[in-house]
């Protein structure tokens, strides 16, 4: 069984001309088990509005981890 992504919840936010920065909460089903983790992503629109990535990074969904990034965010 080949692994397949879905996404539970995304904010996305607009910057510049056509940028993008976007936090999703995804599931990941491998036919054995399924995870949860977050995504972080920055991108840009395409002319005919495509969502294109440019970078991202994964984190694992812990409410712990989650607390010290946004208390980091703000601090920073």
């Amino acid at each position: 069984m080949a692994a397949s992504f879905e996404a539970l919840a995304e904010r996305t936010r607009t910057f510049g001309k056509n940028a993008y920065l976007e936090v999703a909460r995804k599931r990941l089903r491998d036919g054995v088990a399924t995870t949860d983790f977050l995504v972080v992503t920055r991108g840009f629109f395409e002319g005919d509005g495509t969502k294109r990535w440019t970078k991202f990074v994964t984190l694992p969904d812990d409410a712990e981890l989650r607390a010290w990034l946004a208390e980091a965010l703000r601090e920073v």
